[in-house]
């Protein structure tokens, strides 16, 4: 093994690890840390196969932005340290086992029958200038969509959180 597959494998270790911490931990807080770590993997990932610019967007947009979303959302939300009663059920865990696997089997199924180019590949000729135009211009829409996705979500989350209130 050379220098840079230690580095591959232990960028995946971390990620599985906060991906890990992400799905089984007991505590939002723990589970919202967990996230944060895996997307910082992702985001070694990027760097790894020689993409700078999507490892900072994803540093800036999922680690940054998103992550601090979903911190106002469990703080809005309620106690911290109350472990939600529906991940407890028999049936939801089954469901989500089965979700897992046939899910699993699909990514499986696609990456085999995939097209694989062996050999080196021809470099990506598109700049960070490239892109940003790109989205201001032909990708305008899609763009505006998102941050209108964002505002309904903080809409939403605030609003789930003045009724869970009333509610108490």
């Amino acid at each position: 093994m050379n220098p840079a597959e230690y580095i591959f494998l232990i960028i995946m270790f971390v990620t599985m690890i906060g991906a890990l911490i992400t799905v089984l931990s007991g505590s939002l807080i723990y589970a919202m840390i967990g996230l944060v770590v895996t997307l910082f993997g992702v985001a070694g990932l990027y760097i790894y196969l020689n993409a700078p610019f999507l490892a900072m967007m994803q540093i800036l947009i999922y680690v940054g932005a998103i992550t601090i979303l979903i911190a106002f959302a469990i703080m809005l939300a309620g106690p911290m340290s109350k472990r939600p009663k529906e991940w407890t059920t028999a049936t939801k865990l089954l469901a989500s086992l089965v979700v897992s696997l046939v899910s699993f089997a699909v990514l499986y199924k696609a990456v085999i029958r995939g097209f694989w180019v062996k050999g080196k590949v021809e470099e990506f000729a598109l700049s960070t200038k490239d892109i940003g135009r790109a989205l201001l211009d032909r990708l305008m829409f899609p763009f505006e969509l998102i941050s209108l996705l964002i505002v309904v979500s903080i809409i939403g989350a605030i609003m789930l959180s003045l009724l869970s209130r009333r509610e108490k």
